[in-house]
Formats: C-alpha cells, structure tokens, sequence
C-alpha cells in the first residue's frame, strides 16, 4: 500500500525482505536493493490504476545510480521512499531511499532514468497525459512537466 508523508516528497511503499534475500553473510544480496525499489515503483502505478501495455509503450531503464550506506541483515519490513526529481517529454529520474521502517536508517538511496518508448519504433515518446495524472504524487517540490 502506498502512503503519502507529509513535508516529504513523492510515496513510500512497504516491501517484505525475505529469509532467500539474505546472501551467505546474512545481507540482503546487493542486486537485491534494486528490485525492492522496482517493485515499489510497479505497486505505486498497479494501485493507481495503471496498467502494462507494451502496445501503447515501452518504458526502459536508461540509468541506475545507487548508494549502499547500512546492510539490511534480517528478514522483515523495509520502506522504500521515492519521487520524481527530474520530468521530461520523455524520460523522468526517479529518486529513492530505502529505509528503517522508523525511518531512523537509511540503507540505501540513488536515482533511476526511464525513457518512454513507442513500441513500433523504439524511439523515445511523450508520455500521456493519464500517465502524468498518475504520476502527480511523485513530482517532487518544484518539479514540473517539461
């Protein structure tokens, strides 16, 4: 389920760290951050009433940037905060931390660049207006649509 919290930027999302996520060390695998930040994203737009059409659009990841700052050892709840930070005709860049659930550590944070796609030609394309509607939750402060 999404939240909003006040005087923050963007949604948080709750998401389950599992006993199998944990590498040898007792970590939560490295390559593990990533998809727990994806799967917030998908929760946030499947709830908004977004559906997947790869039809109507593709969208691609062009960059992921993230920072590790506190290893996840135990299986149980993370939040993950994000927004966007940067909207364009084509692409946005969202911005994430991955939390304490007290939000006291952050484990994680960093940013991801996806590009909107016309599925016939794979060139990058105007996100629609119904997608902007959606989105309006993640615009961060002082971000608009370019």
């Amino acid at each position: 389920m999404t939240a909003l919290i006040d005087g923050l930027d963007g949604v948080v999302q709750r998401r389950r760290v599992y006993l199998d996520d944990l590498d040898g060390y007792g970590m939560l695998h490295h390559a593990a951050y990533p998809l727990l930040f994806d799967h917030a994203v998908i929760d946030f737009w499947a709830e908004a009433g977004w559906r997947l059409d790869a039809t109507s659009s593709v969208l691609v990841i062009r960059e992921l940037t993230m920072t590790y700052h506190a290893p996840i050892t135990t299986v149980g709840d993370v939040d993950v905060h994000f927004w966007i930070s940067r909207a364009g005709r084509t692409s946005v860049t969202y911005a994430f931390r991955i939390l304490s659930t007290d939000g006291a550590v952050v484990h994680a944070d960093g940013t991801r660049t996806v590009v909107n796609l016309d599925p016939m030609s794979l060139r990058p394309a105007v996100f629609t207006d119904e997608m902007w509607q959606i989105a309006a939750p993640l615009l961060g402060e002082g971000v608009t649509r370019s």
